[in-house]
């Protein structure tokens, strides 16, 4: 049984989530996260997740939106959804994340065309809330807890299985049944952003301009800031500061790399620049945050 204490979140080269735990023979994990000051930087993954708040608040940015949940709360986050969270104070959260094949079956099954498809290729849905509010969002709040509860359980991987289908169930209900309908927010503007994040992932380490991003969307550079305002309230520049420092902390955490090497290897000009920029972002230099490494 999969249970993960998460303490560094993992983003590739693609800036997808790396799911650990997740296997082609049991597509579904439970992820649990204690942390103070946490941040999940802009990411998507092919995965579904609902996420419940043990303790705590967690915050939750997507495209234009932000929501807010605690303690007793729970969220879920449609696949491929670029989001970012972060929280101020101590958080206990446990997510459970699955790839659809876990509830739908093989290719074209009944489970994935009828049940599946409906909010998985629905662009307007990106996160749900689960507050308590409707009887359907209490039940599926009643039936995460059992779907914790049950990863301390050996060979309860049918009894899982059951539980989310069963939180499915519910949950297309509650989309049904909410008056309001949900405002699109998948636009050829996020589209433009992804491209252009894909292209900073790609090419962090080298120097680049803000023609350069501009042009991997064949946009203009007054249209990729605009993209990254509206969407995530970054400009160019304060995105690729940020990803240079996401994967300088990956180095400082698995590697012995001198601080001036990470620089370099990160895409900053010299160590100085580099330990400027880190300690305005994470608020410690990167020596300081080595050293936490080694005391943990």
């Amino acid at each position: 049984m999969q249970v993960d204490i998460v303490k560094n979140i993992r983003v590739n080269q693609q800036q997808m989530e790396e799911i650990e735990g997740i296997t082609m023979e049991y597509p579904y994990v439970m992820h649990k996260l204690n942390a103070e000051g946490i941040q999940i930087p802009w990411h998507w993954h092919e995965e579904l997740e609902f996420n419940y708040i043990v303790k705590g608040k967690m915050q939750v940015f997507i495209t234009g939106q932000v929501y807010e949940f605690q303690e007793g709360e729970a969220f879920f986050i449609n696949t491929n959804t670029l989001c970012f969270m972060k929280n101020s104070a101590t958080c206990e959260m446990e997510s459970h994340l699955f790839h659809s094949t876990f509830l739908s079956g093989h290719f074209r099954s009944i489970f994935e065309t009828k049940y599946m498809n409906p909010i998985l290729q629905s662009k307007e849905i990106e996160v749900i809330e689960i507050r308590g509010i409707t009887e359907e969002q209490k039940e599926i709040l009643k039936k995460l807890r059992q779907a914790s509860a049950l990863q301390c359980v050996e060979n309860s991987e049918f009894q899982t299985r059951n539980i989310f289908s069963e939180i499915w169930i519910l949950l297309l209900k509650e989309i049904a049944n909410r008056k309001e309908r949900y405002t699109p927010t998948t636009s050829v503007s996020k589209e433009r952003l992804m491209t252009m994040m894909a292209f900073v992932q790609f090419n962090y380490a080298q120097k680049l301009t803000l023609a350069e991003i501009a042009s991997s969307a064949s946009i203009s550079e007054r249209e990729a800031l605009r993209c990254f305002q509206m969407n995530i309230s970054e400009t160019p520049f304060e995105y690729l500061m940020g990803y240079r420092v996401e994967r300088a902390k990956k180095l400082l955490n698995s590697s012995t790399l001198s601080i001036t090497e990470i620089a370099i290897q990160t895409g900053f000009s010299n160590s100085a620049y580099f330990s400027k920029i880190f300690k305005r972002i994470v608020k410690l230099t990167p020596k300081e945050y080595r050293k936490l490494r080694d005391v943990s």
